[in-house]
């Protein structure tokens, strides 16, 4: 992964003709994530190593947000991420069928007592392997689904089909709430008031009782070894915030649980916010909230074109993924994982396409790159002028960090800690 990065930095730099410091500063999120690496670094010390430690997580970031340039990269950026989900998949439900495609597999899954798990180092668990596959059913839909001709849309049924059939397997709770969180995004973006409050409804009423059908969704509470397990770590993962206010350093906290069969085990803090909150303290939590509220703002609040399907279908599967990553990481650890930067780093590059504000290069003219996004973004005043009424432009008019954006965020940040405190102290049965 470092080689892969540093051959798409030389890509980058060559295509560029060198890459220049207003190149990396040209979206909101940009400024957040060099706020929340530098955090990363003065809080954890031993600055040599956490500056060499957060290289490879800057470099995918701005791989992303800069190589990202024109819409049609995008779309292969995000064919990739989807292939990949199903390849996933599919070797997964291979095992189900006694193909085995990851050798171990089998024998892996025995082992969490029938909850299938994949035998690669990122899927090696039922709950990795739920979290990550079962983005593919809103993201298969708004990607292969979605306005599309038959071809596409049979693949992406049949990408919803296997990829829902990997996660049943892995009667991952947290999985089964991830999903549905994600397609509860993705049916009320851009619908009319009523419709969004109908399906609400819906949702909460049929959605719920067709969440507890699902294996191990009868009881959810408190009561279970599991969840009990899991806040109690929360727990010493506020104690540690509160404590040192700036957090124990970059992968510092640890939580060590007294189990009357194992004696003293240590165990993960099973959530990225409770991880980041016990690692970085309250303003590394504030900025990693910051970095995903980014995110949202700019795929909610961009317009394009009503006949420009392709950059609505980005916009939505960006959409996807960053509503997945954020449900996900109540449940599990991916807080330090690569696609937190990617995800965050596409949805810069769509900013940075929606504002017009994409570095030419020499292959790329000034010419070229007014013509392709003249037809997205309105001059400014006639921009100015929609923001007033009741319409809007074309393209997205948030260029910077505001008051109002601190507002916001400090408002998330602050729900993000409410219902982690919530949550550790009045578990409520489901």
């Amino acid at each position: 992964m470092t080689w892969a990065m540093l051959a798409a930095l030389y890509g980058i730099w060559r295509r560029l003709q060198g890459i220049r410091l207003n190149h990396c500063l040209n979206s909101p999120s940009d400024y957040l994530v060099i706020a929340y690496l530098s955090w990363i670094v003065w809080t954890t010390g031993d600055y040599f190593s956490t500056i060499k430690s957060m290289i490879p997580f800057a470099g995918f970031y701005f791989a992303a947000a800069i190589g990202l340039d024109s819409l049609k990269k995008m779309a292969i950026f995000l064919n990739c991420w989807v292939a990949g989900l199903i390849v996933v998949a599919v070797f997964a439900v291979s095992t189900d069928f006694g193909y085995e495609m990851a050798p171990g597999s089998g024998d892996l899954t025995a082992s969490f007592f029938g909850r299938l798990a994949l035998n690669t180092w990122i899927y090696n668990n039922p709950n990795a392997l739920g979290h990550g596959v079962v983005v593919i059913l809103p993201l298969a839909y708004v990607w292969l689904v979605w306005r599309r001709g038959f071809a596409p849309r049979l693949l992406g049924m049949t990408a919803i089909a296997v990829g829902g059939y990997c996660v049943y397997l892995t009667q991952s709770k947290g999985a089964y709430l991830c999903g549905a969180a994600a397609v509860t995004v993705v049916l009320l973006f851009r619908k009319a008031l009523y419709v969004q409050v109908f399906l609400l409804a819906v949702l909460f009423t049929a959605g719920i009782g067709a969440l507890k059908l699902l294996p191990r969704m009868e009881n959810f509470s408190a009561k279970e070894d599991g969840i009990e397990g899991r806040l109690m770590i929360w727990q010493l993962a506020y104690n540690a915030m509160e404590r040192t206010f700036s957090g124990e350093g970059w992968k510092q906290f640890e939580a060590w649980i007294d189990t009357e069969q194992y004696g003293l085990i240590k165990k993960a803090t099973h959530g990225s916010y409770v991880n980041v909150g016990a690692d970085l303290g309250y303003l590394g939590l504030f900025l990693f909230v910051g970095i995903l509220y980014a995110c949202f703002r700019t795929v909610w609040q961009a317009r394009p074109r009503e006949d420009d399907l392709e950059a609505q279908r980005i916009q939505r599967a960006l959409l996807t993924l960053a509503s997945a990553y954020a449900a996900s990481a109540w449940m599990i650890d991916r807080a330090y994982h690569t696609d937190y930067f990617f995800i965050a780093g596409a949805c810069a590059a769509y900013h940075r396409l929606m504002t017009g504000s994409v570095p030419a290069s020499l292959e790329d003219s000034d010419a070229r790159i007014k013509t392709e996004y003249s037809s997205i973004i309105e001059p400014k005043a006639q921009r100015l002028e929609s923001e007033n009424s009741e319409s809007h432009a074309y393209g997205l008019s948030w260029r910077r960090i505001g008051l109002m954006d601190i507002g916001f965020i400090s408002v998330s940040f602050y729900a993000v800690v409410y219902c982690w405190h919530y949550l550790m102290t009045n578990f409520i049965q489901i």
